[in-house]
């Protein structure tokens, strides 16, 4: 069982790294000048169709008739870290903030948070659903012939693992260019990691497991406090690497690796809006949605901006090499 255990956690680790550097991609591919919507948006779809897809009935029961951690490292690792709950609180209290200092009312930045919170909550089931729908019309096969041996494929799990992890840290001191990224990299194992325990203390599961026919009438805490715990350690860096000038570029670059690896892997969109759609009554699923939300926002405004505004903060992270 011990075994058993750490090649999940090998699994998914090297899920975590290939969901963070796809969600890092996306905002960078859907970041220029005139976009309509938050780039992290497009992630957050991505993440949530992967995870849809994964969970349904079928795909899951193909998926672990191959290897079963195979299943965490898709949903936990690849979708869990492709999307990020926390750096949809912060964009949503930038916009509230009209942290880009556009020239409008605070009316229209209202509106502007509004928008991006029905934007991600809406991309995110669109994503669930269609997953879903794709792996009703293209189910995956069980392959007996496919079945790794336990042993090869813990082995296999935990050393790719291990591999990446090493690789992204060997990467990471190498060469200075990527390391905005490659800090992410390094940092992003234990926040799914770490995400992955916390899901112990949800709701236990039904017999069959079934993700889509599954209620559950209490709230998944687990997943409530990982997205909470991110957000505010995300609050927490981003203030930090605000609030004073550095030394190097490198420490701004770990304060983001921190931000973008660490916190975004912690917490996660694609199970939250799986989560909202098992909840019953209907209730109890809205206040789950409206609770997380509003506890992330209120924190970013106590933890980012109080201190951006009471001590006018820079808007980013400054460096200068000291002689």
């Amino acid at each position: 069982m011990a075994w058993a255990t750490i090649a999940t956690a090998g699994a998914i680790t090297f899920g975590s790294i290939w969901g963070t550097l796809t969600r890092l991609g996306l905002v960078a591919l859907n970041t220029y000048d005139g976009q309509s919507i938050a780039p992290l948006v497009w992630a957050q779809a991505v993440g949530c169709l992967v995870y849809g897809y994964a969970s349904h009935k079928r795909s899951k029961a193909a998926i672990e008739g191959w290897y079963a951690p195979a299943f965490p490292m898709i949903t936990v690792g690849f979708a869990g870290s492709c999307t990020s709950f926390s750096t949809w609180a912060l964009d949503v209290f930038q916009a509230f903030s009209n942290g880009g200092h556009h020239d409008r009312i605070g009316l229209y930045s209202v509106m502007d948070a509004l928008a991006q919170t029905a934007t991600t909550v809406g991309m995110g089931l669109a994503g669930i659903w269609a997953g879903r729908a794709l792996a009703d019309a293209y189910p995956l096969a069980a392959i007996p012939t496919m079945r790794i041996p336990p042993t090869t494929g813990h082995l296999a799990a935990v050393l790719l693992g291990a591999l990446f992890w090493i690789g992204s840290a060997l990467l990471c001191g190498l060469y200075a260019p990527f390391r905005h990224v490659t800090f992410a990299l390094v940092l992003c194992p234990p926040g799914a990691l770490a995400r992955w325990q916390l899901s112990l203390l949800n709701p236990p599961r039904s017999a069959d497991d079934r993700v889509h026919v599954r209620q559950w009438t209490r709230w998944p805490l687990g997943t409530f406090l990982a997205n909470i715990l991110a957000t505010l350690v995300l609050c927490g860096v981003v203030t930090g690497k605000l609030s004073r000038t550095f030394s190097s570029k490198t420490s701004c670059d770990a304060l983001q690796g921190l931000q973008d690896g660490f916190a975004g892997c912690l917490s996660t969109v694609s199970t939250l809006v799986a989560e909202l759609l098992v909840l019953r009554p209907m209730r109890t699923s809205f206040a789950y949605l409206f609770t997380s939300w509003a506890f992330a926002v209120i924190s970013c405004v106590l933890l980012v901006g109080v201190p951006r505004w009471t001590l006018d903060l820079n808007d980013t992270c400054q460096w200068q090499v000291l002689s």
